[in-house]
């Protein structure tokens, strides 16, 4: 969850006058305190400006300071299309802060997207936040993992149905319906936020 509520209380600037600022109606920007929805990173932009921090701590994904899991680790790249693939999943190229509305999901990772099947929901370059722990329901992101002549792949996609022989998902940019053979996926990961990398 963004930290909004909790940076206006630090700094002295109540969410009315944040809004005011931002050229918003104060009622939209409590949705986002409540956690009702969060905040694109150019709204997270903004509102780092006000209180005098970077979007990552608006947004909620700075690291928690002496938390055992504060960081997470972060592999190669999500294909947003059929093809590419996740960099050695068992060995990450690197370790960001850790979102805080995944502080308690040990197993948390985060991946590149690249490609542009997902636009307009996801764009070359975002993070993805990913909870494998996390149940998969209809209409949900997720990163699925497939093997194949011991090749290990991913993509993103949206989770539509599976059966006992196949895996239905949904991706955007152009709008079609993907079937994978369900003896080739290894894993089916929701993703749970997202970044575009500053």
């Amino acid at each position: 969850m963004n930290n909004i509520l909790t940076l206006s209380k630090k700094v002295g600037i109540s969410i009315s006058e944040v809004a005011r600022r931002i050229d918003m109606q104060p009622h939209t920007l409590r949705r986002y305190t409540r956690g009702d929805s969060e905040p694109k990173l150019e709204l997270a932009n903004k509102i780092a400006e006000i209180f005098g921090c970077t979007a990552t701590e608006v947004l909620g994904i700075e690291a928690v300071a002496g938390h055992p899991l504060g960081k997470i680790p972060l592999y190669g790249s999500a294909s947003a299309g059929l093809g590419s693939d996740i960099t050695n999943m068992d060995r990450a190229i690197d370790h960001i802060n850790r979102p805080s509305f995944l502080i308690s999901q040990a197993n948390a990772y985060a991946v590149f997207v690249v490609g542009e099947s997902m636009e307009p929901r996801f764009r070359s370059g975002e993070v993805l936040f990913v909870d494998p722990d996390a149940p998969v329901r209809k209409g949900a992101d997720v990163i699925v993992q497939t093997i194949e002549d011991d090749e290990l792949t991913a993509i993103i996609k949206t989770y539509i149905s599976s059966d006992d022989h196949d895996l239905k998902l949904q991706q955007l940019n152009p709008n079609l319906e993907l079937v994978i053979p369900k003896n080739k996926v290894t894993c089916i990961h929701s993703v749970q936020g997202s970044w575009y990398r500053l």
